[in-house]
């Protein structure tokens, strides 16, 4: 380990692997150390979720989080695909299981059509069965485009094309303080 590193980045969960790749791609020039305090990368969050690549429904049209979110869904999908990662365009369900709750799906696909996700259609309660024979329900808001993928395997490739690019990952290393002085700031493990 040297001494002394350009960009140091706590945490190596897919949002500190993400960063750090994006880091070296843009900087290739900066050396980057990776601390994560657990004996491997992925170990909280990013190993231990359902792996939904989320579609962009649930937010408010053309709102900055709804673009961000199609446009990193389509991202994802291309990246997984680019690097023979696991993933799988399933589509998705949201049921209602009222009548009251129906409004609330015309309200999703209201979002989702605004938002530019594809595929998105009301179903009917009868329709429900051809997508999902074990769901009941009066309606449902049926996803096409909504997937899945391992995020743990993403943050591994993420992991790897970033130490291709001369980051450093160090495990079992957790930042315990931090200090700054005019020209540095000093991470302790």
């Amino acid at each position: 380990m040297k001494s002394s590193y350009d960009v140091g980045v706590v945490g190596a969960g897919i949002i500190g692997l993400s960063t750090a790749l994006h880091v070296t791609k843009s900087f290739p020039r900066l050396s980057l150390a990776i601390f994560e305090k657990e004996p491997e990368i992925a170990a909280h969050q990013t190993g231990h979720n359902s792996g939904v690549i989320h579609s962009g429904i649930y937010y408010r049209p053309q709102s900055l989080k709804a673009q961000l979110c199609v446009s990193g869904a389509a991202a994802m999908a291309a990246f997984c695909a680019e690097h023979s990662l696991p993933y799988e365009i399933c589509g998705k369900l949201i049921v209602a299981t009222t009548r009251d709750d129906i409004s609330g799906l015309k309200e999703l696909e209201r979002r989702a059509h605004a938002n530019g996700v594809s595929g998105v259609r009301l179903l009917s309660g009868a329709e429900i069965h051809d997508f999902e024979p074990h769901a009941e329900g009066v309606a449902a808001l049926h996803v096409a485009s909504a997937g899945i993928t391992s995020y743990s395997a993403v943050a591994k490739k993420y992991a790897e094309l970033a130490s291709e690019r001369g980051a450093e990952i160090f495990t079992n290393a957790a930042v315990v303080g931090i200090g700054a002085s005019s020209s540095q700031h000093r991470l302790e493990t």
